[in-house]
């Protein structure tokens, strides 16, 4: 069952998700930077990604894997500098917004592993096989994917938070975000790890503990990290 994949759209283009996957998403504020930047990274990721397809190297899987992992730092590495971005997250009244947003579907569509808001943005880590073991028989006409997940959380929160920042009216978070299904173990604590750390990252602070809106659940503070999907 967790091998299904579920079709999306997000504007003209298919989003491809993993029924009952771990999924590690950012998604960041509106402006947060500047549109002809994001599409010449875009551009930039999908021609190396076009030129290795044509080669059809034996590595081909990983070196897209490679690819798409650049692509990631570089976008996230923006964020983190804040050039000329919009900060509203610093504002804890906003950011208890978002942090309320992510917690209210927590245990109904997924189980929330692990969060961190930034100035700027935001990383989730969620686990979607909670839909899994509620839903007997499984109806995948009834599963709420990661897309649902996104407007729900970003619908809610911007509404809430333009009104604490006087921004009524025009768009809080960027229109799109960042998703990578946790194939492996190792990737599952590589995802947990850069949430957590993104703080120190970023010269927030020193250790992600001393920050109010990163967390861990204390379910995967154990020594053994329960992996989900394992």
């Amino acid at each position: 069952m967790r091998k299904q994949i579920k079709t999306e759209h997000t504007g003209n283009l298919p989003h491809f998700h993993r029924v009952g996957a771990t999924f590690f998403i950012t998604t960041h504020l509106h402006n947060s930077i500047p549109f002809d930047t994001l599409k010449k990274l875009r551009e930039k990721r999908d021609k190396s990604i076009e030129a290795l397809k044509k080669k059809r190297p034996s590595s081909l899987e990983k070196d897209i894997y490679m690819i798409r992992r650049a692509y990631f730092y570089a976008y996230d590495d923006l964020l983190d500098r804040c050039l000329n971005s919009p900060t509203h997250l610093k504002d804890h009244k906003v950011a208890s917004i978002v942090e309320k947003s992510i917690r209210k579907y927590d245990q109904v569509y997924y189980n929330l592993v692990a969060f961190t808001i930034m100035p700027n943005h935001l990383h989730l880590v969620l686990d979607f096989s909670f839909q899994l073991n509620q839903m007997i028989p499984f109806d995948i006409a009834q599963y709420v994917n990661v897309s649902k997940v996104m407007n729900l959380i970003k619908g809610a929160s911007g509404f809430e938070a333009n009104k604490v920042i006087g921004n009524s009216g025009n768009p809080f978070w960027g229109n799109s975000y960042y998703d990578r299904y946790i194939r492996s173990y190792h990737h599952y604590l590589g995802a947990v790890n850069y949430t957590l750390n993104n703080v120190v990252k970023a010269k927030i602070c020193t250790h992600w503990m001393e920050h109010p809106f990163t967390w861990l659940n204390p379910e995967y503070q154990k020594l053994e990290l329960i992996f989900p999907n394992r």
